[in-house]
């Protein structure tokens, strides 16, 4: 390969590197602040200068043809090398030895949390976390106290001295058990579950945002709550639900054990999740980290959520 395409290969690198680790050209065009046909381009002209293509087609996303497999750790190893370098000149060398407080909501500890902390220790190994979680409310009194810099929440509000980025919209279904009639349909209905009076639901706690959010919705119905039991966690929620002691409406999971997801029909079921950082000019390493957040967050999350479990 000629010097003039090997630098044209080396530009187009950071395009297809997001774009596998998101998997749809729209997303990876939406994070990379470009429109859809120039992202598009820009893998067709890799595929060109290397000689064979490095995406499909795959549904409504895309999939790495063996090619692309075997360029990606290595695009992934350069572009990381290429972002470290421009932190070592850009950052303070304190960057690299500070502390970042971090309070999130429970259940995006499983995936998305220590997805953003191993990629931003990638660049610097050295810095702390230290973690707190707990309810919506909990993460968002621990920023504002100053109990921690950075939270993690569901529909993330606009803080005096704090900026906010959003990461994803996360789908709510319902879960409900294998036996329940609306198990084999392709959605319910709030009203349809109000009208069954054996559907009394299993909500979350006062203070939780998914508790908010489901309140929200029945009352956008004019439909009234009947809550069976209110949990302190999703796990504990699905777990009544596979004992049979009601329905909860739960952000998106596989099928597990006797408990099923139903899309639930209604234009407000989801939820966004984003990431509020509080005084970030005030300490370089929580800079660093809103600036890793606002530039690599979103494609880092949407990869951990995408693996199999």
């Amino acid at each position: 390969m000629r010097s003039a395409e090997f630098r044209a290969v080396v530009r187009l690198l950071p395009v297809f590197v997001v774009v596998a680790e998101v998997g749809q050209v729209t997303t990876a065009a939406a994070v990379l602040g470009m429109p859809q046909p120039t992202v598009s381009r820009a893998l067709a002209r890799l595929g060109d200068l290397l000689g064979t293509p490095v995406v499909e087609r795959d549904g409504r996303g895309i999939a790495l043809t063996a090619a692309g497999r075997a360029l990606l750790p290595f695009a992934q190893e350069g572009v990381g090398a290429l972002e470290r370098g421009v932190d070592v000149v850009t950052r303070s060398s304190v960057v690299g030895h500070g502390t970042v407080g971090l309070s999130f909501q429970t259940l995006l500890g499983e995936a998305v949390v220590p997805a953003l902390i191993r990629r931003f220790r990638d660049r610097f190994p050295g810095v702390r976390f230290e973690l707190a979680q707990g309810s919506r409310r909990k993460a968002l009194d621990d920023v504002e106290a100053g109990r921690c810099t950075v939270a993690l929440v569901a529909s993330p509000p606009e803080l005096p001295g704090a900026s906010t980025t959003v990461l994803y919209d996360e789908p709510l279904v319902v879960a409900v058990h294998r036996s329940h009639p609306a198990a084999g349909a392709g959605s319910v209905s709030v009203e349809r579950l109000a009208a069954d009076g054996r559907d009394e639901l299993i909500v979350l706690k006062t203070g939780f945002g998914l508790r908010g959010r489901v309140e929200e919705i029945y009352a956008g119905v004019g439909v009234p709550l009947r809550v069976a039991f209110e949990a302190e966690d999703v796990h504990t929620a699905r777990g009544l639900v596979g004992a049979g002691l009601g329905v909860a409406i739960l952000p998106d999971f596989a099928p597990e054990g006797d408990v099923v997801p139903v899309r639930l029909d209604h234009p407000q079921a989801q939820r966004t999740i984003g990431v509020i950082v509080r005084n970030p000019a005030h300490d370089p390493t929580v800079g660093a980290f809103e600036e890793f957040v606002a530039r690599s967050g979103r494609p880092v999350a949407l990869a951990a959520l995408s693996r199999p479990s």
